[in-house]
Parts: structure tokens; C-alpha cells; sequence
């Protein structure tokens, strides 16, 4: 079974690695409306005697069936309309029953969600629904089309209805359907926008997930984001998974300074997970751990990246295609940096002295190679930044100019403006 399962998965790298060599082409959206009917349950939880124990094991392994081939293969590329079984992957006894149809068009959507063209009968969720929706259509997502390879996307925006009600019966349905992205598809829901002035929290994830869908790089195979399952911008996970999340972290950077900003101060404690227990983690000053570690930090990842767009002429086209140039299974920032130096050798000494000062000079000379490349313009950036063992090391940056905003909502604050306006 698990022979099966690393080839499922190599199958799927394959893929991911030929597509990722296809021309960049316009993308087409496919939005599906979809609103919760009921929870139900799909078996036994709690089976007593022998014989309810055999069905609740048969009809689990059914189930289990069922729901691989409808998160793998129906959600990613033939969702339909109608009515549908979205199947829990926090809790293996219940699944949702829902209504889902295809979104023609904005008024469609509006009439799907019960406002037919009034827009203050919306709940504050719906809202944010529409509002990803209408970003779909924005300059900052079309200007990043030219990186794209895909012919289509799909988006399911999920009406929850108030059923996620946290603590409460139906506490899963915020795992179930948290925002997230497949590369083939994209979830966003609206019980995690259900407050006032949601819509550009909204946009920022819009624009995070949709960096996604552009990144072919696949995680880690063991626990990438630690026992938990969950990462954070500061926390310290696998070499893919945080360049995976700090790529489209820096994406949303780019839509906006305060997150810039934000991002910057969130970095400076990061949190490790204990690997036996799930959830329970410890914070550690960034100055205390090593340059390796500080780079497998997704925020670091994101900052680099962000810092090489801002500082360096040309330095946001250089990176995304750079991004592009990578796009392929097994990379991780030191794939999309060596690229950048190879083919902007008069860039070497700033992107060399950037990651030196996030990584706080605590990469060794053999690691930096390692990030930048064997090239003579690599060789002379790493001679530079490490002439004598007695230079005081490198700090990051204390601050990015901007305002800084609270976090204590569950998207950071995105403008919704294009980062690429002025090429």
C-alpha cells in the first residue's frame, strides 16, 4: 500500500513537472456556488459487539474509498452541480450534504446567495464570497496570468450558513473547509470572513491561494507542517513547505506593505512544534537557532523574496521568473535563488547580503553556496559577505515603513491593488 502511495504520488510529481514546462496561457476561472444543506453521519462511531464493529470496519474501508476519489479527483476536475457529498476529512463518520451550481455570472451569484442584485442582504461571509469573486476579475490577479500554465482553475466558494458554530456541534466544518488550494482547485468559505469589513482579508487569501495554484512544488511527504497539520508564518517546518507557504506569502507582501510589515515583526520569535506532540509548541528567539533553520522558516522564505523584489532594479520580474524558471517538484528557495544569480550575475552581491541578514550570517559558507550557486559572480558575492570571521554578523532589518495593522483577524489586511502596475 504504501509502494502504491509513493507512486501515486511520483505519478502526480511527473505531472506537476511536464505541466510546469507548458507555455504561460490566459486562465479561466470556473466558480462553483455551494451552501451546506445537512451534516450527516456515515458510520457507526461508537459500534458495540462483534458484528456492528465488522459493518462500521467494512463500511469504513468504503468511505474511505469514496471520500479519496471525491477530494483527489471530483473537487479538482469534475465537480458538477446538484446535489453533492463533501466528505469530512477531520472526522471519517460524518460527511456534508450540499447544493452546488456553477456561477455564471456576478448577478448569478448574487441570486444564488439570496440578494438578488441587493447587496445589504448579504451576511458579512457572503460578502466576502463576492468579493473574492470580483477579484478574480482584478489586475493583480490577471498581471500574474503570464506565470500561469493551467487552462482553467476552479474556485468553490462554500456558504456555511452558520453551521461551523466553533466548540459547538459542528466545530469540524472549519477544518473541513479551511481555505486552501490543490493547485487545480481553490476552497474559500465564508464562516472565516464573518465580520464586518472582511472583503480585503478576503482578497489577500484570494491572492494567497491563487499563488499557489501557480507553484508546482510538492511538500514534504511526512508531516511538512509538523504533528499538528497547521503552520504559521513563523514557524520552523520542511525546506518545500516553507517555501511553499512563504511564495505565497510574499505574494500577498506585495499587495501590501502593512502585511510587509507584519511579517517582519512576526519573525523575530519562531516556533517549533514538538514532533510527539501535535499542537504543543516552544518559541525560540530567531538568534538562537541556526542559518538552515532560520531558511526552513516560512515568513524568511517570504521576506527574502519580497526584500529581492523591493531592493534590487527589475528585482519583482527577476523573481517570478526566476519562480517560473523552478517550476518543478522538488525545489525549494535555494532553486529559485541560484537561478536568479546565474542569470543576473550583477545582482549576486544584493540577493548574497540579503539572505545573509535574514538568516542573521548564521549560513556557512558551504550553505550559501548551496543558496546561491557555484557561479564566479556567487563565489565573489559569498568572499564578500564573509572576509573575516571577526565582522559582526548581519542583522535583518528592524523595520518596514508602513502601518501596522492587528493580528487578530484571520487574513492579513490585502489593498487588492496589482504589485505589477508598473511594468
Amino acid at each position: 500500500m504504501k509502494m502504491r502511495a509513493f507512486a501515486a504520488v511520483l505519478l502526480l510529481g511527473l505531472l506537476a513537472f511536464v505541466s510546469g514546462t507548458v507555455q504561460a496561457k490566459d486562465l479561466d476561472f470556473e466558480f462553483y456556488y455551494q451552501k451546506i444543506d445537512e451534516v450527516v453521519q456515515i458510520n457507526n462511531p461508537e459500534p458495540k459487539g462483534w458484528w456492528e464493529k465488522t459493518k462500521a470496519f467494512g463500511k469504513n474501508i468504503l468511505n474511505a474509498s469514496a471520500k479519496l476519489w471525491e477530494k483527489r479527483v471530483t473537487r479538482n476536475f469534475f465537480p458538477g452541480e446538484g446535489k453533492k457529498t463533501w466528505y469530512s476529512s477531520e472526522d471519517k463518520n460524518i460527511a456534508y450534504k450540499l447544493t452546488r451550481v456553477k456561477v455564471r455570472d456576478e448577478a448569478h451569484l448574487l441570486a444564488l446567495m439570496g440578494a438578488k442584485g441587493d447587496e445589504s442582504k448579504l451576511t458579512d461571509g457572503q460578502r466576502a464570497l463576492l468579493a473574492a469573486y470580483r477579484h478574480s476579475k482584478s489586475k493583480a490577479i490577471i498581471d500574474r496570468m503570464k506565470y500561469n500554465s493551467r487552462s482553467s482553475l476552479i474556485v468553490m466558494l462554500t456558504d456555511t450558513g452558520g453551521l461551523e458554530d466553533e466548540g459547538g456541534k459542528y466545530a469540524n466544518i472549519r477544518r473541513d473547509f479551511w481555505p486552501c488550494s490543490t493547485g487545480r482547485a481553490i476552497q474559500i468559505s465564508s464562516f472565516l470572513y464573518d465580520y464586518p469589513g472582511s472583503e480585503a482579508d478576503v482578497r489577500s487569501t484570494f491572492v494567497h491561494e491563487f499563488s499557489h495554484s501557480l507553484d508546482h512544488t510538492v511538500m514534504e511527504f511526512i508531516k511538512p507542517y509538523g504533528p499538528d497539520k497547521s503552520h504559521y508564518v513563523d514557524e520552523k517546518t520542511g525546506k518545500r513547505a516553507a517555501f511553499i507557504e512563504g511564495w505565497a506569502e510574499f505574494n500577498q507582501m506585495l499587495d501590501s506593505d502593512s502585511e510587509a510589515k507584519n511579517m517582519r515583526e512576526s519573525v523575530k520569535n519562531i516556533r517549533i512544534e514538538n514532533p510527539k506532540k501535535a499542537g504543543e509548541y516552544s518559541f525560540k528567539d530567531a538568534k538562537d537557532l541556526s542559518g538552515s533553520e532560520l531558511a526552513n522558516v516560512e515568513g524568511i522564505n517570504a521576506l527574502i523574496m519580497w526584500r529581492i523584489a523591493r531592493e534590487i532594479p527589475g528585482g519583482q520580474d527577476k523573481v517570478f521568473r526566476s519562480f517560473k524558471a523552478s517550476n518543478y517538484p522538488w525545489r525549494n528557495l535555494r532553486h529559485l535563488l541560484r537561478d536568479l544569480v546565474k542569470k543576473n550575475p550583477g545582482d549576486a552581491a544584493k540577493v548574497a547580503k540579503i539572505l545573509d541578514e535574514e538568516t542573521l550570517g548564521k549560513l556557512s559558507e558551504s550553505d550559501l553556496k548551496g543558496f546561491l550557486g557555484r557561479t564566479p559572480a556567487a563565489a565573489a558575492a559569498i568572499s564578500a559577505i564573509r572576509k573575516t570571521s571577526e565582522q559582526p554578523l548581519p542583522v535583518a532589518p528592524a523595520k518596514i515603513s508602513g502601518t501596522t495593522i492587528e493580528n487578530t483577524k484571520p487574513a492579513l489586511t490585502g489593498s487588492g491593488k496589482s504589485p505589477f502596475a508598473d511594468q
